[in-house]
């Protein structure tokens, strides 16, 4: 089933040509199309989203493991 543009659905709906009903009908068709749009967006989004999330956390566990590392290295050394 394709959806009727929606522009075309105002205007049409303005002439007279369509009914109420029919115009709320073609509205409710496009709006089912957004949001499957959106989900898809979504989705392609969290796919490209999650190896980047896992790199960041990897990376800032090496950043906490040398600050780590670089604090007690510093504690040892003699203060002069």
């Amino acid at each position: 089933m394709s959806t009727y543009d929606p522009k075309q659905v105002l205007t049409d709906y303005a002439n007279g040509k369509i009914t109420p009903e029919m115009a709320v009908g073609h509205s409710l068709q496009h709006i089912d199309k957004l949001y499957a749009a959106l989900k898809a967006n979504r989705q392609e989004w969290q796919t490209k989203f999650d190896p980047l999330d896992k790199r960041v956390n990897m990376i800032q566990a090496a950043v906490d493991r040398l600050t780590a590392f670089m604090d007690q290295f510093l504690r040892k050394q003699p203060k002069t």
